[in-house]
């Protein structure tokens, strides 16, 4: 209880010191404010905040359909017909997928915020399979939010977690998109996926060593696996890897090369490779389709098409994808504003008051991100 207490005395004082510096920098910002302790109040449960929040704001209406062909919960603000600005919103792998507990609790912040939220289930996304059909079903899945009577202006804010982050930052930058998204907001992606699988696979990023959770490793291997082409022995792969648990120490020390042959075998000799000097001829030895999939996947590529604000925020030290990648995406695109800030637990954020300094970075880029959303063209 008193950890609790202690919450909702940090949110108060960033609140009341926002409000104070908002009072001579102007209303626009006193507004995403405001909405920015509603979202994390309701998304956190903050103890009083959340009380109030719910006792001045509408219920959420609900909507279990699909959207862009992909099942989604529509989360519509509680009284009106809109037009609402909208975001969708993009989880990371999780078993759960759009149902996750703080999922629905963040989606429902947002509603009560005023904004109109899609929360789309993407391909692959529950288990870590993140492909180029993930990315594609998120620019239509994107588009068709856009395109609804009730989002105001026909365009979208996009907000991801983790490899969520990384799908929306690819869907901006489709052309199917152009001129729609507002902003981009994002915990913790990946921006260069043939990076993330040299640290996934030898544990260095950068030349240095970077610790990580051991299910980077599980996450890229299923990534890399289900983007082959099909085959028997894809499928048996595919199938060993979406059997182990997704909390295993060790995730791949079940697999062998010897077991597969031609291209399923090249990956397996990736995955299995801990030798930094080793794993640009390995990475060689792909095939170009795979090859040409991991780039397709790699935000930094096509950087510059991101023309809208990017806010991206980060850990110190993430457990999943270095603040490295982050700061590549921030110097390759024109208005990308990285926060690090120790409230991230990778995409995870954790109040406490002896860290008012990192939280208030954490608000700030959480204002900044409601801020554009709401914008007018």
């Amino acid at each position: 209880m008193r950890r609790k207490l202690r919450v909702a005395l940090a949110t108060l004082v960033v609140l009341l010191g926002a409000l104070a510096i908002a009072g001579i920098i102007g209303g626009s910002w006193t507004a995403a404010q405001l909405r920015a302790v509603a979202v994390l109040s309701t998304t956190e449960k903050t103890p009083v905040l959340a009380w109030t929040v719910r006792a001045l704001t509408h219920e959420p209406r609900l909507e279990e359909t699909f959207v862009g062909g992909a099942p989604s919960t529509v989360v519509r603000p509680g009284k009106g017909d809109g037009p609402w600005p909208a975001v969708v919103f993009v989880n990371g792998a999780t078993r759960a997928g759009r149902h996750h507990e703080k999922v629905q609790r963040l989606a429902r912040g947002l509603a009560r915020s005023g904004f109109l939220v899609v929360v789309p289930d993407l391909p692959g996304l529950r288990l870590g399979e993140i492909t180029p059909e993930t990315a594609d079903v998120t620019v239509r899945a994107a588009r068709a939010t856009a395109d609804r009577m009730d989002v105001r202006h026909g365009q979208i804010a996009l907000y991801g977690v983790s490899v969520g982050a990384t799908l929306a930052l690819l869907a901006a930058q489709s052309s199917a998109l152009a001129g729609r998204v507002t902003v981009i907001g994002g915990e913790a992606p990946w921006v260069d996926l043939e990076r993330v699988i040299r640290l996934a696979t030898t544990g260095f990023y950068n030349g240095e060593r970077y610790e990580t959770d051991p299910y980077v490793q599980l996450a890229i291997a299923r990534s890399l696996a289900a983007g082959l082409a099909p085959s028997g022995g894809r499928s048996r792969l595919l199938g060993a890897l979406e059997s182990v648990d997704d909390d295993d120490p060790t995730p791949l020390a079940g697999l062998e090369a010897t077991s597969y042959r031609r291209d399923v075998a090249a990956l397996v000799r990736l995955l299995l490779n801990r030798e930094p000097r080793r794993f640009v001829a390995l990475y060689a030895r792909l095939s170009a389709r795979d090859r040409a999939a991991v780039v397709a996947l790699s935000p930094l590529v096509k950087a510059s098409r991101l023309q809208m604000p990017v806010e991206l925020a980060t850990a110190p030290h993430d457990k999943y994808f270095p603040p490295a990648e982050s700061r590549a995406l921030a110097r390759a695109a024109p208005d990308v504003d990285v926060t690090v800030t120790s409230t991230l637990d990778h995409a995870v954020p954790t109040f406490s008051l002896g860290d008012f300094s990192d939280l208030a970075r954490f608000d700030g880029f959480v204002v900044r991100f409601l801020r554009s959303a709401v914008r007018s063209p």
